[in-house]
């Protein structure tokens, strides 16, 4: 059957509407395939197990800014794909780079780039297991990272309901600080502010430790954002969700410089993408399970809200309620 085409250009749809596009087209595959498009990894059965599949790209007109140095671009495009497996609880098995690269760039990029690469597999208990390396007019990188999860410690976007706590790991703002600080030029001595940035760190063992309670209803990562993160669990389990800004994990710098830049808190915080923290829905009667997990994993988990029957997703500041926008990092277009 011939498919209906549309003159409208994919900077008007969205990358949403266009995973949706591509995924109307794609055919189910075997039974063998447990998790095709529309979650952080694919999942194909193997026994007890799912290997879980995903892939990152990442482009130096879209990704890179200036400041960031060969190192860091290694390691983020490893990192990126490696949140993807932590978000469904597992463990990495290997990552293969796929690199465009001007032919301009001197031998010791190259190096530098592949050693961020190495150091971000490494710390990860993981490695670099092959590629492809061709010329290109700008760098452009795209990894596919595989791992391994037991079938009922797997963590699927889709489970959420009513009346589930609504989680996160860590601190939310790092990246929002780092990118702020260079768009005005604030940039500090030690450059740490940047490291949220350049080179954010995956939550495997705070994903790993999740999974195996059997707690979790739902996960995802939110590299666009914990706002955008939390509409796209919305419409795929046709929920809302209250979300308690104040019991949001923000991290102090991030009031530091909205302060000092007059830029509202939300902006830097869940309005804006790159944490690569879990958001994560667990049963209500389980908050003690999940929250000793993830400490005895060395990190950190906050209730930050919880999931409504009426689909509509709610910001509560200071006893106040307002609609939270949906607005996040989505390619081809900012969601406003």
């Amino acid at each position: 059957m011939a498919k209906k085409t549309t003159s409208e250009k994919l900077g008007t749809i969205g990358e949403r509407k266009a995973i949706d596009l591509v995924k109307s087209i794609l055919s189910p595959g075997n039974e063998d395939i447990a998790v095709g498009p529309g979650d952080d990894c694919a999942a194909i059965k193997i026994n007890d197990n799912y290997i879980v599949i995903t892939t990152d790209m990442a482009s130096e007109k879209t990704h890179f800014p200036p400041n960031i140095t060969p190192y860091q671009i290694g390691w983020h495009i490893v990192a990126i794909n490696l949140s993807d497996l932590a978000a469904k609880g597992a463990k990495p098995l290997g990552v293969v780079i796929a690199a465009g690269l001007p032919d301009s760039y001197d031998v010791k990029f190259l190096e530098d780039m592949f050693e961020g690469m190495n150091s971000c597999a490494l710390t990860y208990d993981t490695a670099i297991i092959g590629g492809d390396m061709k010329s290109h007019d700008c760098i452009t990188l795209t990894g596919t990272a595989i791992g391994k999860v037991p079938q009922s410690e797997f963590m699927s976007r889709l489970g959420a309901k009513k009346g589930d706590l609504l989680c996160v790991t860590g601190t939310i703002g790092n990246a929002g600080v780092g990118y702020y600080s260079l768009k005005h030029k604030q940039v500090p001595e030690n450059r740490a502010a940047f490291v949220g940035l350049f080179e954010p760190k995956p939550k495997l063992a705070e994903g790993m430790a999740l999974a195996k309670t059997g707690v979790v209803t739902s996960c995802m990562d939110i590299s666009d954002g914990l706002a955008n993160s939390l509409y796209q669990l919305a419409e795929l389990n046709r929920v809302g969700f209250d979300l308690f800004f104040d019991d949001i994990p923000i991290a102090p710098k991030a009031f530091e410089l909205a302060e000092k830049l007059s830029i509202p808190i939300e902006d830097l915080t869940i309005y804006f993408g790159g944490d690569y923290e879990l958001v994560v829905t667990i049963k209500s009667d389980s908050w003690e399970v999940a929250r000793e997990a993830v400490r005895a994993a060395g990190a950190k988990l906050s209730q930050i809200g919880i999931v409504t029957e009426k689909r509509e997703l709610n910001l509560i500041k200071e006893g106040s309620k307002e609609i939270l926008k949906n607005r996040g990092f989505e390619h081809f277009k900012w969601v406003d």
